[in-house]
């Protein structure tokens, strides 16, 4: 389990840490205000879709007894967002660059470290 939540982990990160994904994105959030309907499309193709695909692995974990986790959707987006912690919000603000594989690595590690410690099963 601690693999593939890695290679989830490091996956999200390296896709939304990319120069070019974050214009659109600002794009999005600048006239979501004006025009919900692209607000609500981009983020049920978007995030909402990789956070449900993540909380139904975890609920087959539950199942198979491996995890116990009351809500897996909740689990599923604290998760995606502890992946991207410190690297992906200095991107969208204009303050940083792209993570280095080190930096990735030591982010993705502790988020997956973190969550396995809380929702394992001993």
């Amino acid at each position: 389990m601690a693999a593939v939540l890695t290679r989830l982990g490091a996956a999200c990160v390296r896709f939304l840490c990319q120069p070019q994904a974050i214009s659109p994105l600002r794009t999005v959030i600048a006239i979501a205000d004006r025009m919900p309907e692209v607000g609500r499309r981009f983020y049920e193709f978007g995030p909402m879709c990789g956070i449900d695909r993540l909380a139904t692995y975890l609920k087959d974990q539950c199942a198979t007894g491996t995890l116990a986790i009351d809500d897996c959707e909740v689990a599923a987006a604290q998760f995606l967002d502890a992946c991207q912690s410190t690297m992906f919000k200095p991107m969208l603000f204009n303050v940083g660059g792209p993570p280095s594989e080190d930096r990735i690595r030591h982010v993705v590690g502790t988020a997956v470290r973190t969550f396995l410690a809380a929702y394992r099963v001993r």
